[in-house]
């Protein structure tokens, strides 16, 4: 493994699914209080005795080289393993945290260590190893830097020099660990590095989640296991595991064998980060049975069929040849994917109406009038045979108008963007109507003003008239007759508007820098957020909780009548009058392709990522809805989406709803998606039998097998045999000072040649708990592409199975994934 990496955008050069792992990386210069001197001597001669003159000159110059000290911004915390408040079978997994900085754990040196030494550790705790702090969950105590400094008799201080931006009245987090416990539960000096290294990931399958990120992330690993029940024990016997990211600097002679607690019963430590986790021999919160679980039917009693995991209503009747007429009319709206809703008529009566959301679970056929709509009423829908309303568009063209009015800012663009069309298509209504200005005979550089006009008069021949010598008139001189008026100017004017050269004009400007491409830039921009549904409630997606029930994960098609009426609405603001109406339909059709374009660029803009297809447009999109502890638990939580041929889908949002809810659109229909724990957040830790599978360290070169692969299924390394004595069955520790020789030894036999000194990544890849994933796959769809290059590939049959199926088919034989298995 390498040292620390040269920066890089790690997120874009690596394909999605790999990770680099680097031992550290360096900053430039550690956190400090710095002083840079300068002197200088001046001499009267160019010989090295001529005298000096005045001097020796000094400048001295301070700064501080700033890092987080006594406090972590919370933002920088982007995982934590197991989550917080999770439940589940952890007690053979190290927790670790990974943070979005790849430089803090080296930022800070700590005595008589070299810069590779982390100034972090993670310690797994139970709240019996903690002194005070009994009111937070935690166990950690709130006080300020002056408070943690300040000397007394039964608690051991750090002894820290904060530097200059740390006020002494700074707040800041403390625990305390009893001196006895100590020893036992944190690493010592030697140890450290090998408890933190530095990690590359792609980050194109994940949620955006507002953090300046370049895929390079630092990861802390606890040495302890938590503590839980021993096998066979009762699921209630579950143990309350406490993990703490805290600051070892001060506490140098500490971290020793034996160290010396001055007489002090307890330790305090700065935390900079804090949760808890609850481990129990049941297997009830990991990645693998919440998974599981969004294949099942929401009662969990069986395994769900295609049919049930696309977003709609359960329904209460079959669509069959022996249910009635009406209930059979009520099963195919609800497969439809249509919700009853109550609805009051103009005439003030009560009945009920179907109302279907952007996202629906076939693909609706195309509606041609939802483009010319100037009016929600227009796009209500009647069934005579029913007796019964379609309100999905008209409530789509209001919703669309709600959130444009809503949105001041918004309404001031397209306002200005509409003042200027109109501006627009009088000057060119005027110029091809006007006697005073040449015919233009599609020739673009003839004049478009009387301006302009004058202007070729002075460039042409009107000069040399004008210098010649008059001559008298030939004949008598009468004035040009005017042209007729226009009988009626409102019908010409409707009449020149619906031109094709109108509209090619118009369009060629909205193109231009000096014509509307300067108005018409913002109301794009949030035209193309709406059509990604970014505004949009989200009762107006899921009208009805029992579509997206707890632990469930449903697909769908985006519906494009409702979102071009939803543009509709938002487009139909301001305008007052036949003419603004007919105006606005000449742009409409380009503001729309317009904002199509800008949605389909819109991720990798947010992502500050070269697009992927800089003259992309929507196709047909479609995505899912994922309501489970899996988001809460694993917010980098990363979706992979690939077409029949095998390429990847773009992804156009994926975004948390809510702390528990996740929606991904991508850019096409997919023949395969995979959700799978992220290779920056996998976990490290040891099977059931506390072994590991030995993995190459080598490069693939030759015979060998590649970087991270799986030595052999039977080549294995027993970690528990290398646990630090501690009386405690509870208190498993390892030992990193017997650890890491026995492991470089096997790992040397089992490659047949030296490997050389393992470092903290070489550690952290054998002791990898590869991500878990599950997949779903349309009928004809081709497995997941396994990732190319470095990244640690899944060991085949380590998965765990999803419904078998045929797979999602839509109505018009579109294939969308559907269960059909899972990967390690």
């Amino acid at each position: 493994m390498s040292p620390s990496p040269q920066h890089h955008p790690a997120r874009d050069t690596l394909p999605v699914g790999d990770i680099e792992l680097h031992d550290h990386y360096l900053p430039a210069l550690p956190a400090g209080d710095y002083r840079i001197e300068a002197t200088h001597t001046l001499r009267t001669g160019r010989d090295e005795g001529a005298g000096i003159v005045g001097g020796p000159f000094r400048a001295v110059q301070r700064f501080t080289v700033r890092a987080p000290q006594v406090a972590v911004d919370s933002a920088a915390v982007l995982a934590r393993q197991p989550p917080d408040s999770a439940e589940g079978r952890f007690a053979e997994v190290l927790p670790h945290v990974v943070l979005g900085d790849p430089l803090l754990p080296w930022e800070r040196p700590l005595h008589g260590t070299d810069r590779t030494t982390p100034w972090l550790a993670l310690l797994v705790l139970t709240d019996d190893q903690l002194s005070g702090g009994t009111t937070a969950p935690t166990r950690t105590e709130s006080t300020t830097v002056g408070g943690l400094l300040a000397a007394d008799p039964a608690v051991l201080k750090p002894a820290l020099s904060p530097e200059a931006d740390i006020g002494r009245d700074d707040p800041c987090e403390v625990i305390r660990v009893p001196a006895a416990v100590f020893p036992h539960v944190v690493p010592r000096l030697d140890e450290l590095r090998y408890l933190a290294h530095c990690r590359g990931a792609n980050t194109g399958d994940r949620p955006v989640l507002g953090i300046e990120e370049d895929g390079l992330f630092s990861v802390v690993v606890a040495h302890r296991f938590p503590a839980a029940g021993p096998p066979g024990s009762p699921p209630e016997a579950r143990t309350k595991n406490i993990v703490h990211l805290v600051s070892l600097e001060g506490h140098e002679p500490l971290l020793r064998a034996d160290p010396d607690f001055q007489g002090r019963t307890s330790v305090a430590l700065l935390s900079l980060c804090s949760w808890t986790f609850w481990a129990h021999p049941d297997a009830g919160g990991h990645f693998r049975v919440l998974a599981e679980g969004l294949t099942r039917t929401p009662d969990r009693s069986r395994a769900a069929d295609r049919e049930e995991m696309w977003l709609r209503l359960p329904s209460p009747y079959q669509d069959t040849d022996g249910t009635p007429d009406a209930r059979r009319q009520v099963a195919r709206r609800i497969g439809d994917g249509y919700v009853p809703l109550p609805y009051r008529i103009r005439s003030g009566e009560r009945t009920f109406g179907w109302y279907r959301g952007p996202l629906t679970p076939v693909p609706p056929v195309t509606v041609d009038r939802v483009r010319t709509a100037t009016a929600a009423d227009a796009l209500l829908g009647y069934d005579p045979a029913w007796g019964s309303f379609d309100v999905s568009l008209a409530t789509a063209f209001e919703t669309g108008r709600a959130l444009a009015l809503a949105d001041s800012a918004y309404v001031q663009q397209l306002i200005a963007f509409k003042r200027a069309a109109h501006d627009l298509a009088d000057t060119l209504y005027h110029r091809a109507t006007s006697s005073h200005l040449p015919p233009r005979d599609g020739d673009e550089d003839q004049p478009r003003t009387a301006r302009g006009a004058f202007s070729a008069l002075l460039d042409g021949p009107l000069l040399t008239t004008l210098g010649a010598t008059p001559t008298r008139p030939v004949g008598a001189w009468s004035p040009p007759a005017p042209a007729p008026a226009p009988s009626d100017p409102s019908q010409d004017l409707d009449t020149f508007l619906r031109s094709d050269a109108a509209r090619t004009a118009v369009t060629r400007a909205l193109d231009e820098d000096d014509g509307l491409k300067g108005q018409l830039a913002p109301v794009v921009d949030w035209l193309a957020r709406l059509l990604l549904l970014q505004p949009v409630p989200f009762t107006q997606l899921v009208p009805d909780a029992r579509m997206l029930p707890p632990e469930s994960l449903r697909f769908f098609h985006t519906d494009p009548n409702w979102l071009d009426a939803l543009v509709g609405g938002a487009l139909g603001i301001g305008a007052q009058s036949s003419r603004d109406t007919l105006q606005d339909a000449v742009v409409a059709d380009v503001v729309r392709t317009k904002a199509a374009g800008a949605a389909a660029r819109h991720r990798d803009e947010q992502r500050d990522a070269p697009p992927g297809d800089p003259d992309g447009t929507l196709g047909a999109v479609s995505g899912l809805l994922l309501r489970s502890a899996l988001v809460s638990g694993w917010p980098h939580l990363a979706v992979r989406a690939v077409d029949p041929a095998g390429r990847p889908l773009p992804v156009l949002r994926m975004e948390h709803l809510s702390p528990t809810v996740l929606l991904c659109l991508f850019n096409g229909v997919p023949a395969t998606l995979e959700l799978a724990e992220p290779q920056d957040g996998f976990r490290f830790g040891v099977e059931d039998d506390g072994l590991v599978p030995l993995r190459s360290l080598l490069p693939d070169t030759g015979p060998r097998l590649p970087l991270g692969e799986q030595l052999g299924a039977d080549v294995t390394f027993p970690v528990l045999d290398h646990l630090r004595p501690t009386g405690d069955p509870a208190v498993r520790v390892l030992d990193l000072g017997s650890l890491v020789p026995a492991l470089s030894a096997a790992l040397d036999a089992a490659h047949g040649t030296p490997v050389g000194p393992l470092g903290p990544a070489d550690l952290a890849l054998q002791l990898v708990k590869v991500p878990e994933a599950i997949r779903f796959d349309g009928p004809d769809g081709d497995r997941f592409p396994a990732p190319e290059g470095n990244g640690i590939p899944a060991p085949e049959g380590d998965g765990f199975p999803a419904p078998q199926g045929d797979g999602f088919a839509a109505s018009d034989g579109d294939r969308f994934p559907a269960p059909e298995g899972g990967r390690g």
